[in-house]
């Protein structure tokens, strides 16, 4: 490692940055396990080891020393009361129903979201707002991405949630940021105009990365192709901008020193319209060091510069190595780096294919050989025509973004401006056709289980090293790396479970519980979701999304692709809001249904997929028994015939049942209020259980004193959103359940709550073991 000083310097510094930023235990081990093998490096013995290991011992400090400085200075929200805001909206701006959400800078000078009720306002207004902030979220759910590192990357520091506009000021002191918004609000309204959508859309993402107006659909159809990259501003299109501008000043035939450096100021000019955020700031710094090495007559992409700009940046934005951003653009770097020549050999032996035919599919090859575990991991999914996609899509990126920098240049001379829209239009059309025909086929995008950290650490080594020992004519053994490597990801060896697992998601004001038995069944307890409120419409119905963006991603990074049933407690949206995306992305047993009629879009678009697909549909009734081949047993208590009537009847005649597993017992009661649990107590229904999965969000229309005796659990677990419109959980509810000496547990304040039940007498709550006795009614 010694003879390349710069990828141990930066390996170094990269882990010593890890190291003194709060990461996921998994990950912490990978980096604990980099670290064992830098310093048996290092002890190596070898000529000038000891300048060595003391250079190794200086990056590793000095990257943990750089992230605890750059968390120091990182400005931090707590949550406080509703207070008053100045600030000017920057854009991301988008609208759901009688709501909207935008970027927005304060006069302070940090940028926060912004939640707010009403329209949006427009991009460069300077408002005075009320509302609350806070600070993103670390992970709510069992291995959810931080919702703080992903927003830091875009430059947010903060949210101000149920905001309202007050006033709109008088317009404050341009900013760097301010100045950029009003150009990309300019863009984009001057491209609209002209190219209309969803080609301006695009051709924002493209630019600068804005891609929150683009239809939802187109979106989802840009992700399950593998080809959402061209939507963010990052490594390719910031090397479509330095390939352009080298091609031309190589063309006016400006000496290599004075075109490598006028490309880098270019590039970083680009990086400053596109808003300068993380992913384009990195892609820039790979971007100079690759020029500068160019500039000297070295290879662009090599290992010595890939490694020079880790550093860089390890070094410049500690805070970033522990991204996934960080990880995906070093990951495609190091496998062109390492891969493009090997395939263009081997694509070459295929017959007379172009060069720049040829040079694309290189490129696509090398990109996804590196990044496809990563993308898997972070999106849920496997994309196996991802490289016929980027072959078709990718190429037309270069093209779209010179004639839509052409259409703005020109934007004075209408009839030019409209004619280098028009055949930009035609390019777009072709990247909206090809992306829509390839997510159309079949098996377009394979949800997938995210594989751990390790094994994508060991695949992205074996990268390294199968392009290695294919240089050396050892193919066979690179294929064979490879192969193995991306077995570890597909299926990763799992340690056995041989418990039941019930995890009560934090799904905000909502319910969602996966059961998951000692032997690998999974069922479904409601999917979460929202209260259909305002317009909506079949098949994009807002209670939808916590489904697509919590639910599913949960259970695909639990392993489980197949439910023994889905359970809606009763239809409304904020149980049955994420029942479609989850038919749409798992295979589904069958549906129990309370058998209520309602007329919600989300509950509607679920009974749809399921009759489209075949899913079975059932209504059980008090008395209904469910067992499965390993112990556990749901003994369903509610509805019953005839049902119970009142302006609250659907809630309570919500699904109910019991979960019995040996001497462990668990009581579910959907949304049933204080009718419903009268008639449990009035028929002599045997309530007890261990473990109570309060009624209706802790509301005080439910969980009533006599109900609660009946059951006296010992943990009482209510799903509940934070700063509710409802006022739930009730001090009421909370004060009977700590009466009858139950622990209680809330998402809103725990987060997700997992239950482990032995089956022997112990139930562990979270990270809380507690043996309890058997009680026998």
């Amino acid at each position: 490692m010694e003879r390349r000083p710069v990828v141990a310097l930066a390996a170094a510094t990269v882990i010593g940055a890890a190291l003194a930023t709060p990461i996921a235990p998994e990950q912490r081990l990978v980096v604990t396990i980099g670290l064992a093998a830098l310093c048996l490096a290092a002890t190596l013995p070898r000529k000038g080891s000891a300048r060595f290991r003391a250079a190794v011992a200086i990056a590793l400090v000095a990257g943990a020393t750089s992230a605890t400085m750059q968390q120091w200075r990182e400005p931090h929200a707590t949550s406080s009361h509703t207070q008053r805001f100045r600030c000017t909206v920057l854009g991301d701006v988008q609208e759901a129903g009688f709501a909207s959400s935008f970027s927005c800078a304060l006069d302070s000078g940090a940028t926060v979201a912004v939640h707010a009720a009403g329209r949006a306002p427009a991009i460069g207004a300077h408002l005075l707002l009320r509302g609350r902030m806070e600070p993103f979220d670390e992970p709510r759910n069992p291995g959810e991405p931080s919702e703080r590192s992903l927003e830091r990357d875009r430059g947010i520091f903060a949210q101000i949630s149920s905001a309202r506009v007050l006033a709109i000021l008088p317009p404050s002191r341009a900013t760097f940021a301010i100045v950029i918004a009003r150009v990309h609000a300019w863009a984009i309204a001057t491209m609209r105009e002209r190219l209309g959508e969803p080609a301006a859309s695009i051709l924002a993402g493209e630019l600068w990365g804005d891609r929150g107006s683009m239809d939802p659909a187109l979106r989802a159809e840009f992700q399950e192709t593998g080809t959402v990259h061209v939507l963010v501003t990052a490594g390719l299109h910031l090397g479509v901008v330095a390939a352009l501008a080298f091609a031309l000043l190589r063309g006016l035939r400006a000496p290599r020193m004075t075109a490598c450096v006028c490309v880098a100021a270019i590039v970083w000019l680009y990086a400053f319209f596109s808003g300068l955020h993380l992913p384009a700031m990195r892609a820039a710094t790979m971007l100079s060091f690759a020029l500068c090495a160019r500039a000297y007559g070295a290879k662009a992409l090599s290992i010595n510069a890939v490694a020079a700009a880790a550093l860089a940046i390890a070094l410049c934005d500690p805070l970033a190595v522990t991204g996934a951003s960080f990880a995906l653009s070093f990951a495609c770097i190091g496998a062109i780096a390492a891969w493009a020549h090997p395939l263009d050999e081997l694509v070459a032996t295929i017959g007379s294919i172009p060069p720049r035919v040829r040079e694309a599919l290189t490129l696509t090859l090398a990109t996804q050989i590196g990044t496809w575990p990563l993308t898997a991991a972070i999106f849920g999914t496997f994309s196996p025509y991802a490289v016929l996609a980027n072959l078709a899509v990718v190429p037309a990126v270069g093209a779209t973004m010179l004639l839509g920098f052409a259409q703005l240049a020109c934007a004075p001379l209408a009839p030019i401006a409209q004619i280098v829209a028009n055949i930009n239009g035609w390019l777009f059309a072709w990247i909206v056709g090809c992306v829509h025909a390839i997510a159309s086929l079949p098996h377009a995008s394979i949800p997938m289980t995210p594989a751990p950290a390790w094994a994508i650490a060991v695949y992205e080594i074996a990268t390294l090293a199968g392009a290695w020992a294919w240089r050396r004519g050892g193919r066979t053994v690179a294929v064979l790396a490879l192969a193995i490597a991306a077995s570890l990801v597909v299926a990763p060896p799992r340690a056995s479970n041989h418990r039941l697992r019930i995890t009560v998601l934090d799904v905000g004001q909502a319910d969602a519980i996966v059961i998951q038995t000692p032997r690998g069944h999974a069922i479904l307890v409601d999917a979460g979701g929202r209260l259909e409120r305002g317009p909506q419409s079949p098949g994009d119905s807002s209670a939808q999304r916590i489904g697509e963006r919590i639910v599913v991603p949960f259970l695909l990074r639990q392993g489980i692709h197949k439910l023994d049933a889905l359970i809606l407690s009763h239809p409304h949206g904020d149980h049955a809001g994420g029942c479609a995306p989850v038919l749409r992305k798992l295979r589904v047993g069958e549906i129990a249904d309370s058998g209520q009629t309602y007329g919600g879009h989300a509950y509607h678009d679920c009974l749809d997929i399921a009759h489209a697909d075949g899913v079975p549909v059932v209504n059980p009734r008090a008395g209904t028994v469910w067992q499965t081949n390993d112990g556990v047993t749901l003994y369903f208590i509610g509805p019953q015939l005839p049902f119970i009537g009142g302006r609250n009847a659907i809630n309570d005649n919500s699904i109910a049942f019991t979960l019995a597993y040996k001497h462990f017992r668990m009581l579910f009661t959907g949304d049933a209020g204080s009718a419903a649990e009268q008639r449990f107590v009035d028929e002599g229904v045997d309530l007890h259980a261990d473990v109570l999965k309060v009624g209706h969000h802790g509301s005080a229309y439910g969980s009533s004193p006599a109900f609660i005796a009946a059951v006296h659990p010992r943990y009482a677990i209510i799903s509940v959103g934070r700063h509710n419109m409802f006022g739930h959980p009730a001090p009421l509810t909370i004060e009977t359940l700590r009466g009858f000496g139950a622990h209680v547990y809330r998402t809103d304040t725990n987060g997700a709550v997992t239950i482990t039940a032995i089956g022997s007498g112990i139930v562990t709550i979270g990270q809380i073991s507690v043996m309890f006795l058997n009680r026998r009614r």
